[in-house]
């Protein structure tokens, strides 16, 4: 998941071609595709998370091009980069914008949040809630900083503020560390659904993480590459 590259270059994967004046009606058409494919991930996601590299097995499940996602020279990890090339015609003549939201990346971050905040929901909705109200006030605030800050750190990437990006990231893996010391506090050691709760929060939680930790690496490739070049 190396050369985050968000630029729209002429020749580039990811440059706006056709329908640049599109209506209101076709964006809010591609807007509930692109949520369909975040509730794929989602799906995917579930069925692979007690595997070895799921976020990674997912990531090729969904289609996503692998040719580019080697984080470094040495490693075998992959995550789509965000200028993963859609080398067939067929998904280059869709005819639509550029849009963050089609991005691979985006559609990651955006699938394991809504997932955690769907889980927590469902919880808050049983009986088996025994944190004050503070508590969850707490956590439902990390959560929702945690995306916000993500999700800024991306749209940086794609404007090419390399460096605000890896700020944003920080921020953002600083409110994640922080609803992991809360989670604990959530749910009762002594109720085993309790427990498969904490964990299943966990496991997204440390994917975000690694996501975080995977775009600081890219950010901080990138903005070596450009200094090199004279950028």
């Amino acid at each position: 998941m190396n050369n985050y590259d968000f630029e729209r270059q002429p020749d580039g994967d990811w440059d706006d071609r056709g329908h640049l004046s599109w209506e209101n009606y076709d964006r809010r058409r591609s807007i509930a595709c692109y949520e369909e494919e975040v509730e794929r991930f989602i799906d995917l996601y579930n069925r692979l998370k007690d595997q070895p590299d799921h976020l990674d097995e997912t990531a090729r499940q969904m289609g996503w091009d692998t040719s580019d996602w080697s984080v470094g020279e040495d490693d075998d990890s992959y995550l789509p980069s965000m200028d993963d090339s859609l080398d067939d015609e067929e998904d280059d003549d869709d005819g639509e914008p550029y849009t963050l939201l089609r991005h691979p990346v985006f559609v990651v971050v955006r699938g394991l949040y809504r997932y955690l905040k769907r889980m927590w929901s469902h919880y808050l909705a049983s009986d088996k809630v025994v944190s004050d109200a503070k508590t969850t006030w707490i956590y439902a605030q990390m959560m929702a900083e945690g995306e916000m800050h993500a999700m800024m750190a991306l749209q940086s990437i794609d404007t090419g503020d390399y460096q605000l990006a890896i700020c944003q990231i920080k921020i953002a893996m600083e409110d994640i560390n922080r609803t992991f010391t809360v989670v604990p506090i959530l749910f009762p050691a002594n109720d085993p659904s309790s427990q498969l709760m904490e964990r299943e929060i966990s496991v997204r939680l440390f994917d975000l993480r690694e996501m975080m930790l995977r775009l600081i690496s890219d950010c901080a490739e990138e903005m070596h590459r450009r200094g090199k070049s004279g950028e």
